[in-house]
């Protein structure tokens, strides 16, 4: 008898706009099975092949009330199935996936819980929320730890950190990519001047400081010796900066992203603070470019000395003085493309995890 998989998303991942949206829905369309349904809250109405959308604004408060329906709609697609196994995505707040898991278990009960991580919560609301949304908060992940039958985490060394925080046995389950098969023919986005690129959603508040960092700290030592060289930023509507060296590309299209990638002098990732592998240093990577990050813009990647265009620092000062050091290095390299594609295939990734933890059948 046939598993049927079903995965969780409080939020909409089809048509993804960001690095949590795009590697849950990446992860789902990669499950190795033709019996799966993608359950998720949706900001529209539109319609999706094996997928079931719940309508709601999104907020939390609309999020939590509507949490009773989805379990319902996840049950009754469950119904006369005796082989389940729901993945719950954990790129949203862990107090649905607790509250969710309850509605669910004793209705389901065969199903085999397992929770797809992308970082680990608890230390990102430590360093950002009140004491009570983070003692929740590491309540209910720590619950799920213990409770589901798999608990993921993105790389070996966030996993040495999860199984000792909540004493478990978690599984790696690394964050991957799905690229175009012309990525080598993709055409980059050149402009008259160099630009260093950055991207991501600054409503997620490591984004938010790591380009508070390149524009307060970093971007002014640049300028004060090579005021030529451009900082484009990619993932927002709108910045809350000014600075004549900025250039805010907005919301843009996953093609149009590849090309900035493609097109910059330099990939930057100051990040200060962050659990998880960064999807966007693995498009970088993917696309043969030459980095400058700090060592939490570049954490759990897989990285291969053998290439050098990594260049790692903490330091702001140093992180300025590598852009200028840097920024004729090569814009493409097919052997760095090559190996970082190939590692970081999601295809490759779902499926070793689905063999390791026998969930084919």
């Amino acid at each position: 008898m046939k598993n049927n998989f079903i995965v969780v998303n409080f939020f909409r991942v089809t048509d993804p706009y960001s690095g949590g949206s795009e590697v849950s829905f990446n992860f789902f369309k990669n499950v190795p099975s033709k019996n799966k349904k993608l359950f998720q809250y949706s900001d529209n109405n539109k319609k999706y092949k094996n997928v079931k959308s719940i309508y709601i604004k999104n907020t939390k408060v609309q999020k939590i009330l509507n949490l009773r329906k989805l379990a319902n709609s996840i049950k009754s697609y469950c119904k006369n199935k005796k082989e389940v196994i729901i993945i719950i995505e954990g790129a949203s707040w862990a107090g649905y996936s607790f509250i969710l898991f309850k509605l669910l278990k004793k209705s389901i009960k065969n199903a085999l819980f397992i929770y797809h991580s992308q970082n680990i919560e608890y230390l990102l609301r430590k360093k950002k929320n009140n004491f009570v949304v983070t003692y929740l908060t590491k309540y209910f992940e720590k619950y799920i730890a213990n409770n589901f039958d798999i608990f993921t985490c993105t790389s070996l060394q966030e996993k040495k950190i999860v199984d000792k925080l909540y004493q478990i046995k978690s599984s790696v389950l690394s964050n991957g990519l799905e690229l175009p098969n012309n990525i080598n023919s993709l055409k980059p986005i050149n402009r008259k001047y160099d630009y260093i690129f950055f991207g991501g959603n600054i409503d997620f508040y490591p984004n938010y400081d790591a380009l508070k960092i390149l524009v307060k700290d970093i971007m002014p030592i640049v300028h004060k010796f090579n005021p030529t060289i451009k900082l484009v930023v990619s993932g927002n509507k709108s910045l809350p900066f000014n600075e004549d060296f900025l250039i805010n590309a907005s919301f843009v299209s996953k093609k149009i992203f590849l090309q900035y990638v493609k097109g910059a002098s330099l990939f930057v990732n100051p990040m200060q603070i962050t659990f998880g592998v960064q999807t966007k240093t693995l498009h970088a990577l993917a696309l043969g470019k030459t980095i400058i990050a700090t060592n939490h813009g570049i954490a759990g990647i897989k990285i291969n000395n053998f290439y050098k265009n990594i260049y790692k620092t903490n330091k702001n000062e140093i992180f300025a003085k590598l852009i200028l050091e840097k920024i004729n290095s090569s814009k493409f390299n097919k052997n760095v493309s090559n190996y970082y594609s190939k590692i970081y295939n999601m295809k490759n990734i779902v499926k070793k995890f689905f063999m390791e933890n026998n969930l084919l059948n």
